[in-house]
């Protein structure tokens, strides 16, 4: 599931960029992302939500299990030549829980409410309108509806559907229920075209623009509009001022861009068997860490030797301790 992969990441992409274009924080003391900019969301929040082993039981087994292995070779681990290896196979170690817990934990993952609500907007009032203008942006909407009406009719009529189709439990095997099935797995109306027009990656400007303008419409609505927030006037008049003129300069930006082509190359892309990404929401389609290849760590081809008799010890790629060549020791 590389496309969705890239997907997610292109959607993170945009609201970072429009976190960080408002002038709001983006990530906290620890390089996470806030939950303001990229939060857990999902279409069954009961099932999807539960959860038995929380990121703090996992950090007890896995000091645990750290504090064991040492223990166990602590009697080689004082002789070795490099104390450098213990610390080396504990980072790795480390990693390697982090990354798998990181992609279980990340699944469900997408834009804020509020960032998405100012992107919603923005296309809304300001964006569509223009396009439709100057762009004929009403036969792309034309042609997406008419995909996504082929799709409910016969989901497995698109080569990527039918991927995504292999998730579903086999005693889902009528197209009715494979219908049914993705009716959560693609954005709907204002949503869906919120999604396509900051996920198409033809004309660049134009995103950037319309990233600049939905920053300022969450800026507006974070300083003047949150309830419990107070701004001096000063600051409110200045806020509203930038929005304003971020709004006349996109306008005049769209009527200065060459008539058809944005449609043109919009059109191109729905025409395509992979248009399904441009509207789908990947935290309703049900990946789970099964489908998931384990990472290959690549380590240095490094050597030790037994400091009794000079066998050697490869370290490997798997992160371990180095174990000792006369006794083999399940770690």
């Amino acid at each position: 599931m590389q496309r969705l992969s890239n997907l997610k990441r292109m959607d993170m992409k945009t609201s970072t960029d429009i976190a960080a274009l408002a002038n709001s924080r983006v990530r906290d003391t620890n390089g996470n992302l806030l939950p303001s900019v990229w939060t857990r969301r999902s279409v069954n929040n009961e099932q999807d939500n539960a959860t038995l082993l929380t990121r703090d039981a996992l950090q007890k087994h896995l000091q645990a299990f750290l504090d064991k292995n040492i223990e166990t070779n602590s009697a080689m681990l004082v002789k070795l030549a490099d104390p450098g290896l213990l610390v080396d196979w504990v980072v790795k170690t480390a990693e390697l829980w982090e990354h798998r817990y990181a992609l279980k934990r990340d699944e469900k993952f997408d834009i804020s409410h509020g960032i998405e609500s100012a992107m919603s907007e923005v296309v809304l009032e300001h964006v569509l309108p223009l396009l439709k203008n100057y762009q004929n942006f009403k036969e792309v909407e034309e042609k997406l509806e008419q995909n996504m009406r082929e799709l409910r009719r016969d989901p497995n009529a698109n080569k990527w559907a039918r991927v995504l189709l292999r998730h579903i439990s086999q005693d889902r095997s009528s197209i009715e229920d494979q219908a049914q099935e993705m009716t959560f797995w693609l954005h709907r109306g204002n949503h869906a075209l919120t999604r396509l027009l900051f996920r198409l990656d033809t004309t660049t400007e134009l995103r950037d623009r319309m990233c600049l303008l939905a920053s300022k419409l969450f800026q507006k609505k974070e300083t003047c509009e949150r309830q419990g927030v107070y701004a001096s006037q000063r600051q409110r008049s200045d806020i509203v001022q930038l929005y304003n003129n971020t709004v006349l300069s996109f306008r005049e930006f769209v009527r200065q861009m060459p008539s058809g082509r944005f449609e043109a190359e919009a059109l191109e892309r729905l025409d395509r068997e992979d248009w399904i990404f441009l509207v789908v929401d990947h935290t309703a389609v049900p990946v789970t860490l099964a489908d998931v290849q384990a990472p290959v760590p690549h380590a240095e081809d490094n050597e030790t030797s037994c400091p009794t008799c000079g066998a050697a010890i490869a370290l490997g790629a798997t992160a371990r301790l180095p174990e000792d060549p006369h006794k083999r020791m399940r770690l």
